[in-house]
């Protein structure tokens, strides 16, 4: 296990991961991530996602996954 600092970087906060990691699941700059909560192990869980660029636009990617991070509080109240 590697232990990391969490740092804020706008309205954001960023963990750094090392990247022995990173080239182990083979993410680099511009990869993109599926992030998952286990509420009761209090984990987050990163997952390489590959976006075919022929399926849907990665602007389109991108504001849904905007989208979610806004409006979290609120999709999870209306579950």
């Amino acid at each position: 296990m590697e232990v990391r600092k969490v740092f804020k970087a706008g309205n954001s906060s960023v963990v750094s991961l090392p990247l022995t990691m990173l080239k182990a699941l083979g993410i680099r700059d511009g990869s993109h991530v599926a992030v998952e909560l286990n509420r009761e192990k209090r984990e987050l869980i990163l997952k390489p996602v590959v976006v075919k660029s022929n399926d849907v636009s990665l602007d389109f990617v991108r504001l849904v996954d905007k989208l979610f991070i806004d409006y979290d509080f609120a999709l999870r109240r209306l579950k």
